[in-house]
């Protein structure tokens, strides 16, 4: 005869009937773009269109449970990070270790150290500021885009003083800007008028 013991601390006593059971469908690992780390401040992960949030737990992990087998589009929201859209096949990841990962493109309000090498600025057309634009570094892997204020920040490391060429992108539109820039230095190009 096998005789059950409940659970029991200080706060509750959790009893069989208690327990609830649920299954890792998949688990998504956000990353710092800037410091290959664990992101900062508040990050949300969801699956598009369905408001399903999902906890993090604490190892870092974004868990989706309890989901049939299928394609989700994940969203990430963060004040401090870009927004990111991932789509995943639970059918084609491994059944154990069912983990996507997505870097997370720091925002111009991102808290970068003081020793930092970067370069910021302002896009406007006709006084107006340009969102959306796609910034990227002539024969390099920088790139970013502005945000709803027109901002953007490329940031750079390993780079002691080079100059470097900008492109400003939007639709049809191109203009490219010159800056130099040294380590552990920030560079303000001020407003960029475009295009």
């Amino acid at each position: 005869m096998a005789l059950v013991t409940p659970y029991v601390t200080e706060k509750f006593i959790a009893y069989i009937g208690d327990v609830v059971t649920t299954n890792l469908t998949f688990a998504v690992w956000l990353a710092d773009e800037y410091t290959q780390k664990a992101p900062i401040g508040s990050v949300q992960a969801m699956l598009k269109g369905t408001g399903v949030k999902a906890p993090r737990n604490v190892s870092g992990y974004y868990l989706f449970t309890d989901l049939p087998h299928g394609t989700y589009e994940v969203s990430i929201e963060s004040e401090l990070y870009f927004s990111e859209a991932a789509t995943v096949d639970t059918l084609t990841l491994p059944p154990k270790n069912p983990v996507m990962e997505i870097l997370l493109k720091p925002k111009p309000a991102y808290p970068f150290p003081s020793n930092a090498t970067l370069v910021r600025g302002i896009v406007s057309n006709a006084g107006a500021v340009v969102a959306d634009a796609v910034i990227s570094v002539t024969g390099k892997a920088v790139k970013s885009t502005t945000n709803e204020g027109g901002e953007f920040v490329l940031y750079f490391k390993g780079i002691k003083s080079e100059l470097i060429t900008i492109e400003i992108t939007k639709g049809a539109n191109t203009k490219s800007v010159t800056a130099t820039i040294m380590e552990g230095k920030t560079v303000s190009l001020g407003t960029i008028p475009f295009p």
